[in-house]
């Protein structure tokens, strides 16, 4: 079953024209491109938020206590 939708997808792309080869590109690079600035700029690293390395043991820390917390109210 699996196998069948695969090859029906391939060879869906195989078959397309260049116009609709060429708008896949530009929907795949726009979807790189989105994700990339969403990672960048949404979900900063651990590093840009706490700079010194005592703190950042102590952020974790308290990181980890209020998800467990959550979790336990759940």
């Amino acid at each position: 079953m699996f196998k069948k939708i695969l090859f029906f997808y391939i060879d869906g792309f195989k078959n397309l024209s260049d116009l609709g080869r060429k708008l896949w590109v530009i929907i795949i690079i726009k979807l790189v491109v989105i994700f990339v600035v969403f990672k960048v700029f949404f979900f900063p690293t651990l590093e840009s938020k706490v700079k010194k390395e005592n703190l950042k043991e102590m952020y974790i820390k308290q990181q980890t206590i209020t998800t467990i917390n959550t979790k336990k109210e759940d």
